[in-house]
């Protein structure tokens, strides 16, 4: 079994994890995290992937992440050429993101090893490591996720947005509302016509399906599919 390292993530949290230890302590800390998930993974071998420059999102909708403003943990560069060179963390393609190149290499043969909710829309399996706060915790999960649950995770997505990434979804409509919008649709058709007729305005919900859409190729863009399914 092939592990697929969201590298973004492993980066992000072991560095902010040492803000007052340095570099060092946070280098120390991916190794432990990352021998942690390859084993709870049980993966014999990984690829790990850092999103680069130029996301292609922000030329779609430049709001893109845009109430991303708080300063970047200190240490995350020595972690990112850390990955690199030591690791063998390869940069998403041009214009993608780490998520992307996950999408795109998921097989039956690999599993995808994040903490990002938003790769659940991909098929195949999954693993996401515990993590804990001051009084929560977050146990190791395992799913082997289908390609219609996914898609309804995509589509409630498209409905509710997301805030992290600044993404705005229907007004009033939120976790709650979306789950209860889909319930009972199982077919992906349904799903579409669904949020579609809630949206009430094509070009608003494309430009933001595009935008959540984790592509599964290298040319994969949700509007190819939207347009497909328009002329069903």
């Amino acid at each position: 079994m092939q592990a697929l390292i969201d590298m973004d993530l492993v980066c992000f949290r072991c560095s902010a994890s040492a803000e007052n230890d340095g570099a060092g302590i946070a280098i120390y800390r991916m190794n432990e995290l990352m021998d942690g998930i390859l084993e709870k993974a049980g993966a014999t071998e990984y690829r790990a992937f850092l999103t680069g420059a130029n996301n292609f999102r922000k030329t779609i909708y430049p709001e893109y992440k845009a109430n991303r403003t708080a300063p970047k943990p200190q240490y995350l560069q020595d972690c990112r050429e850390y990955a690199m060179s030591q690791m063998g963390a390869e940069l998403a393609p041009e214009g993608l993101e780490a998520d992307d190149s996950l999408g795109i290499n998921q097989t039956d043969d690999t599993i995808i090893c994040s903490l990002d909710k938003d790769l659940l829309m991909i098929p195949g399996k999954h693993f996401q490591w515990a993590i804990s706060g001051k009084n929560w915790e977050k146990p190791d999960t395992w799913l082997d996720q289908t390609y219609i649950d996914g898609m309804k995770l995509f589509y409630a997505q498209c409905i509710k947005g997301d805030t992290s990434d600044n993404i705005k979804g229907i007004a009033g409509m939120g976790e709650a509302k979306a789950k209860q919008a889909l319930g009972n649709i199982h077919d992906e058709l349904g799903m579409f016509n669904k949020v579609r007729a809630l949206y009430g305005n094509d070009e608003e919900f494309l430009m933001n399906a595009r935008v959540l859409w984790i592509k599964r190729s290298l040319d994969d863009d949700f509007k190819d599919k939207f347009d497909a399914l328009v002329q069903e």
